[in-house]
């Protein structure tokens, strides 16, 4: 048996170290391998509660859009009614006192069946529309509504002649109408003199509009009432 030498205990204590390192990185590795598969995919119950929020929460955001576009349409349908109207009652305010207000020459223009008295307004660029009226002269008692009538109560019933301007585009410009206002307007003009007051000529113009559109599934109705005065001095 050879002796043994110092270069063989070299031998031994790196081949001991040589080990131990092995044994470490084999542990490393299961540790790795145990923190891996803890670490995996998502299981499909995982992914079906995921999507199943993901959806609840996207449908929660999209009935809020709908209903943001739905009251934003709504808001603008009942600005451009309420813009029409006042600019038929602009022009009224502009017609001639003793001539046009209202108006009793038979305009060749006016539609077949359509007799005085009435007031000539534009609605738009393209439409030109007689409004007939209801006229007391003086000393007649005056007839126009003093509150605004009810959404159901008619022309006839409240003593005035009805007066659709028909289905009203927002827009002309580009030949298309993707939404329309349905409005009919009622027109009283008394005239209401006063001995007391040393007034001689005065006429009150009392507008009376209804206007409809849809909003969604909806149709909505809107009636107000508007009362001014004209005189001759105001021209």
């Amino acid at each position: 048996m050879p002796p043994f030498r110092s270069t063989d205990r070299v031998d031994f204590r790196a081949a001991n170290e040589s080990d131990a390192t092995v044994r470490a990185a084999d542990s490393d590795y299961g540790r790795n391998r145990i923190s891996i598969r803890r670490c995996g995919g998502l299981t499909l119950v995982e992914v079906m509660v995921s999507i199943t929020l993901m959806a609840t929460v996207m449908v929660g955001f999209i009935g809020t859009f709908v209903q943001s576009r739905r009251v934003t349409e709504s808001s603008v349908l009942h600005a451009a009614g309420t813009s029409l109207i006042y600019g038929i009652i602009e022009q009224i305010k502009q017609l001639d006192y003793a001539t046009l207000l209202p108006n009793y020459e038979v305009d060749p223009f006016a539609p077949v069946a359509t007799t005085p008295p009435y007031l000539r307004v534009r609605i738009n660029q393209n439409t030109v529309a007689w409004i007939k009226v209801v006229h007391t002269a003086a000393p007649g008692a005056a007839k126009a509504p003093t509150t605004t009538p009810a959404a159901s109560v008619t022309a006839a019933s409240a003593g005035a002649v009805q007066n659709f301007l028909g289905s009203l585009p927002l827009s002309t410009v580009t030949g298309t109408a993707s939404q329309q206002i349905n409005m009919d307007v009622w027109v009283w003009i008394d005239e209401i003199p006063s001995v007391t007051d040393d007034v001689s000529e005065v006429k009150k113009v009392t507008v009376v509009y209804t206007y409809s559109y849809v909003d969604g599934s909806v149709t909505r109705t809107v009636r107000n009432r508007e009362v001014f005065l004209r005189s001759r001095f105001d021209q």
